[in-house]
């Protein structure tokens, strides 16, 4: 980006492997040196890779953090354990876990903590928060394979505890998961996209861990892949906006501040 909100009209390319099937990328500062780092879920070859930031939008080689045989989706990027170092979570679809690695604020690494997701759970997506005000970070997995959210709830020690687990309803296969106060109680709820059931599930938090049963928005004959969260009309209440396989376009759900939302509003995206 040029800072006007111009992009170059040519895009720089960075190798992330023979066939390694790059899934997803997130941004962080790995090295403290203000300048941002890339980390990408490689999906093809089992592994991270880290693209160290060098200034003027470029980056170094790609360094790799192995993940076992677990075919990372999806990855995260989050401060786990308040020690000012970014740390990098992945959701593991071939092994049905998760996998923490502790950075140490120098661009490098712990190898992985692995915590079991369930039998069969398929986990898609990762969303971090405060679920129950311990003032410590757990972490909440979209399971697509059990049809649930669970949470891993920190422990003072950066560890955690065994997952807990909220239905996002039969059927439903959750691909994308992502978190809010939806209803300004200053507890953090969880919003799904359904890929299964052509739906948005919206989970109200209690602030003690637990949640309420998901509320469902449907999406008519779309399949929703992803969720994020944004205002998009200004009126300082977060709106959901959900990208669609098979129906080329994307589902805009306008909030209300209370936790329910608009019917979606559909845009072509050709």
């Amino acid at each position: 980006g040029y800072g006007n909100a111009g992009l170059s009209p040519t895009a720089v390319t960075y190798s992330t492997g023979t066939n390694s099937t790059p899934c997803m990328v997130a941004v962080g500062d790995f090295n403290n040196d203000n300048q941002l780092d890339l980390a990408v879920a490689n999906y093809g070859v089992n592994n991270v890779g880290i693209f160290l930031g060098i200034g003027n939008g470029a980056f170094g080689s790609q360094s790799t953090l192995s993940t076992g045989s677990s075919r990372p989706p999806w990855i995260y990027v989050v401060d786990l354990n308040n020690d000012k170092a970014q740390d990098i979570i992945v959701a593991n679809y071939g092994t049905q876990s998760i996998s923490i690695f502790h950075g140490d604020g120098k661009g490098k690494f712990s190898n992985a903590m692995t915590y079991f997701t369930g039998y069969d759970s398929i986990p898609m997506g990762i969303t971090v928060g405060d679920f129950n005000n311990d003032k410590h970070m757990d972490i909440a997995i979209a399971n697509s394979g059990t049809n649930n959210v669970g949470i891993l709830f920190g422990n003072e020690n950066g560890t955690f505890i065994s997952q807990n687990i909220f239905s996002t309803g039969y059927g439903s296969h959750p691909y994308s998961i992502a978190t809010h106060d939806f209803n300004g109680d200053n507890f953090l709820d969880i919003v799904v996209a359904n890929h299964g059931t052509h739906s948005v599930g919206v989970l109200l938090g209690n602030g003690n861990g637990s949640f309420s049963h998901s509320t469902i928005y449907s999406i008519g004959n779309s399949i929703p892949i992803a969720v994020v969260i944004g205002d998009m009309n200004n009126d300082n209440y977060m709106d959901l906006v959900v990208t669609n396989n098979g129906t080329n376009d994307i589902a805009v759900l306008i909030g209300y501040g209370n936790g329910s939302f608009r019917s979606p509003t559909m845009y072509s995206t050709g």
